[in-house]
């Protein structure tokens, strides 16, 4: 039998290294801002799971599947037979999230999620100034 290429055989999973990371980070600061096209209770309901989940040191990965197995699910029965689309996003100091939900006419509903990072950087406290060409008006 040949052996597995040295590169190739290693490659598998250092490719989701970051995506692993990201979902099994714990979230730190306040929620910021919630957005959302959601219906009121579906969104309240929603930021209710993700805030308890946040206060009981879940990981990122834990909150959002607590918040579509717990407040999402209700799509499925709500909008039998229907066509929906939504999604709900948490903006937290140090991350943002994003639960989408795709409820299909024949009853499959679909749920996806975006984590991204947020990176404080303090620039360079002469560039404004110098790259403004407002500056001497």
């Amino acid at each position: 039998m040949a052996e597995a290429c040295n590169v190739t055989a290693r490659a598998g999973p250092s490719h989701s290294r970051g995506f692993e990371d990201a979902v099994n980070a714990r979230i730190s600061g306040d929620l910021q801002e919630v957005e959302s096209d959601l219906p009121d209770d579906l969104r309240d309901d929603a930021l209710r799971v993700f805030r308890y989940a946040v206060s009981q040191s879940c990981t990122i990965k834990d909150a959002i599947e607590k918040v579509q197995k717990d407040a999402l699910s209700e799509v499925e029965t709500r909008f039998k037979g229907q066509r929906f689309k939504g999604y709900i996003k948490f903006d937290y100091d140090s991350n943002v999230i994003q639960i989408n939900v795709n409820k299909f006419g024949n009853g499959n509903a679909q749920f996806s999620a975006g984590v991204g990072t947020k990176k404080m950087v303090c620039p360079d406290p002469f560039m404004g100034r110098l790259s403004d060409p407002n500056m001497h008006r």
